[in-house]
């Protein structure tokens, strides 16, 4: 009698970091990081164009919604009391 073993679903490693990258970078933006967040974002679009444009799209996608978070959440980062 043979097994009925079915194959391991497809583990896609760089997709799932990638998801967890921008959802990070998403709230860093929303709590008043956009710049800092655009930072990591681009240098990311930086390392992947060339070797998955796939990937590199959906961060250029994630770089779009930090340039468009209003101007007043990243300067409340900037005006917060600094903790005693």
């Amino acid at each position: 009698m043979e097994e009925n073993v079915s194959e391991p679903a497809h583990f896609d490693s760089s997709a799932i970091l990638l998801r967890s990258l921008t959802r990070a970078l998403r709230k860093l933006g929303e709590v008043g990081a956009a710049d800092e967040a655009s930072r990591i974002a681009a240098r990311a679009w930086s390392d992947l164009r060339h070797g998955d444009a796939e990937l590199a799209e959906k961060i250029n996608g994630t770089m779009h919604y930090l340039a468009r978070l209003p101007d007043e959440v990243d300067a409340a980062r900037n005006h917060r009391p600094k903790p005693e």
